[in-house]
């Protein structure tokens, strides 16, 4: 009978040893994902809480804010240009991206490096520094390339012209072609990586050039046009930048330009500004289901081969005209502009000026509200990475490493590395205005509200650019590490994060770029203590200095450049180049 029961209590102690001890249930199996449901946790207080307290607000008495809505003076025309330049920029830009990756695969040899490179270039020029730039081409009555226009014959006789860049044409065009870098980044990498042997195929069978880009090509970029145009489209439809410069002139209002007019305001109306910004939220969160419905499964358009022996694609000089022209359009032009203007007296009437001045340089310079903010961009940006790079790490190693996580824990892990990318930065800082303006938190007027808004911004992007680097590398190595007898944390620092390294100085550099670019949602939650380069850059374009506009610029990207060079040496020398 003792026995017995001794041997029950010895059961029993064996049992839980089994959970509670070192190579126990608990430690092996519970322990893991206690972690990473805080990570999912954390994440998700950063990016749902702004968006489901602001959505909350647009239905609190009966949803009054909605009928407020409408009595906006001309909302629906709003509404109405806002769907319009969220589509017809994303088609311009795809169409247009799509083109400029076609030419870079057809440019001769020697200029192959450098032509495959510049359809990025775009991308170092802040939009608010290239929109500046066009205002100063192409204002009617006194842009640059307006008043060289009118010299030609048959244009002598306008007084202002031909061209008019406070328009919704200008707007989308604009737009567009500063969003075609995106779809070429996504179009040209695709089609590196896909190879050329079922085009050889097709050539064989007597295809022409034409069709098998048309039949074999096209189809099997799908994946690379879809995500690319669902990118393209929520930026679009959250624009901001070039709405709120060329807009205001001509009265030309869209949705996110509505929600900066009402922090303008005092007391400001959150609820109305909820109730703008449902129909943005509502139609990128379609959008981004869209996107995964027409992708399906993507291992349809994966073709397995090594480096192709086939160059079915003969060399065409005006491939490098064509990305030449837009590299003039896009980058060379506007930054042209700004230089001018930035060393004239004033900006006048005229092509030519007396003298050239270093007056407005050295007033920025001089001007200790203005350094102040420039160097704020740049700290609060480098804090922000120093955050984002591990956090989105650590959330794109939880997506590779997806069986061994619970699904429900996965899926929230998935979508809240979604959500950042379907919410525009305008709504999600006019939401994280309102969620850290009031108790528990009340962070409005400090650098922390900075800070904890480029982190929402960006989670997104750390964190797939960063999954698509652990996905190219595989899990081959981790597991023959600890196959090699390293546990688990010590072959992520030893193998995993150093085979990433380039990866992550990559993503580095491109959150660098977006957050020092980063234009709305800083003037959303900007005090008179907590200014970056952008929002003092638009105060004093609402001062009409424009000459030192166009200082603030140039300076946005000459930091720019050196950032994303740094970020490329602490990478290596090729840790730019998009990985396979």
């Amino acid at each position: 009978m003792h026995d017995a029961k001794r041997e029950s209590m010895k059961a029993t102690r064996l049992r839980r040893l089994s959970w509670l001890g070192p190579g126990g249930v608990l430690h092996r199996v519970v322990a893991p994902q206690v972690g990473w449901i805080l990570i999912a946790l954390l994440v998700g207080a950063l990016v749902l809480s702004p968006i489901f307290q602001l959505q909350l607000r647009a239905f609190v008495e009966g949803g009054s804010a909605f009928g407020r809505m409408l009595e906006i003076p001309r909302i629906g025309t709003t509404i109405k240009t806002t769907f319009i330049l969220a589509v017809a920029s994303s088609v311009l830009a795809v169409l247009l991206g799509t083109l400029l990756a076609w030419c870079a695969s057809l440019l001769p040899e020697s200029v192959r490096r450098v032509g495959e490179l510049t359809p990025v270039l775009p991308l170092v020029v802040p939009a608010v520094a290239a929109v500046s730039g066009w205002i100063f081409l192409l204002s009617p009555n006194v842009g640059y390339l307006n008043m060289l226009l009118r010299t030609l014959p048959g244009m002598r006789q306008l007084e202002e012209g031909p061209f008019n860049i406070y328009s919704v044409t200008w707007i989308v065009i604009i737009t567009g072609l500063l969003l075609s870098s995106f779809v070429y980044v996504f179009v040209f990498t695709g089609m590196k990586n896909m190879g050329q042997e079922l085009e050889a195929a097709a050539a064989a069978c007597g295809a022409s050039p034409v069709m098998r880009f048309f039949t074999i090509t096209l189809p099997l970029l799908r994946p690379s046009i879809v995500f690319s145009s669902g990118v393209v489209f929520l930026l679009g439809l959250g624009q901001f930048t070039a709405p709120l410069l060329l807009g205001r002139t001509a009265k030309i209002d869209v949705l996110t330009t509505e929600l900066f007019y009402l922090t303008e305001r005092y007391p400001i109306d959150f609820s109305l500004g909820a109730a703008l910004g449902t129909p943005i939220l509502a139609l990128g969160l379609i959008v981004v289901m869209a996107q995964r419905l027409a992708l399906g499964e993507q291992r349809r358009f994966v073709i397995v081969s090594a480096r192709s022996k086939y160059n079915l694609r003969e060399t065409r000089w005006w491939s490098a005209v064509v990305i030449g022209l837009y590299f003039l359009l896009t980058t060379l032009l506007p930054l042209m502009a700004l230089l001018y203007v930035s060393v004239s007296p004033f900006w006048s009437g005229s092509l030519l000026v007396p003298e050239l001045t270093l007056r407005h340089w050295q007033s920025v310079l001089n001007n200790r509200g203005l350094v102040d903010a420039i160097w704020t961009s740049v700290r609060t940006s480098a804090i922000a990475i120093a955050i984002l790079i591990p956090l989105g790490f650590g959330l794109a190693f939880a997506l590779l490493e997806s069986s061994r996580i619970l699904r429900p824990v996965r899926i929230a892990i998935d979508l809240l590395a979604t959500l950042p990318v379907a919410v525009p930065a305008s709504l999600m800082g006019f939401g994280l205005l309102f969620v850290y303006s009031q108790p528990p938190l009340k962070l409005y007027g400090t650098a922390a509200v900075l800070m904890i808004t480029y982190v929402t911004l960006m989670i997104g992007h750390s964190t797939r650019l960063q999954f698509t680097t652990l996905v190219g590398i595989g899990r081959e190595f981790l597991e023959a590490s600890r196959a090699s007898g390293a546990g688990p944390f010590r072959s992520l620092v030893l193998v995993l994060i150093p085979m990433s390294r380039r990866g992550i100085a990559a993503t580095a550099a491109l959150t660098f770029v977006l957050l020092f670019h980063e234009f709305s949602a800083s003037l959303m939650v900007r005090s008179a203590r907590t200014q970056v380069i952008g929002s003092v850059m638009y105060d004093v374009w609402s001062t009409g200095v424009y000459a030192e506009v166009a200082v603030l610029a140039l300076i946005m990207v000459a930091v720019t450049v050196v950032g994303v060079l740094f970020a490329a040496w602490l990478g290596g020398a090729d840790s730019m180049q998009k990985k396979d």
